[in-house]
């Protein structure tokens, strides 16, 4: 790669600052319009909620919810259950939570060649 001069060097600096404010714009710009497809995927994850909608495809994009069930286990109070398989299965049971949540999956990239 060749080298710059002093002068060069100068104008690069010059550009870079001055490129700054518009980069700051666009950062703005796209928080904004983030902010507004959050609101907008919320409104639709909630539909889907409501209609018993598993899946969706909006222009080549899935939506897809997905359910999670988790446990949280105490030591303590598993020692004392373990001895038992039902009463652990129970334990299970009372203390599951179960979270929803909305899965986005974009198209893959098409090559151009």
């Amino acid at each position: 790669m060749d080298g710059i001069d002093a002068t060069t060097f100068e104008q690069l600096k010059r550009d870079f600052v001055g490129a700054i404010p518009t980069g700051d714009t666009l950062k703005l710009q796209l928080k904004n319009h983030n902010k507004l497809q959050k609101q907008r995927l919320a409104q639709i994850h909630s539909y889907m909620r409501e209609n018993d909608i598993m899946s969706a495809d909006l222009g080549g994009v899935t939506l897809e919810r997905l359910e999670k069930t988790t446990v949280k286990v105490n030591m303590a109070a598993l020692e004392e259950l373990v001895d038992n398989p039902a009463d652990l299965e129970a334990y299970k049971r009372d203390n599951a939570v179960t979270k929803e949540s909305l899965k986005v999956r974009k198209p893959k990239r098409q090559r151009t060649d």
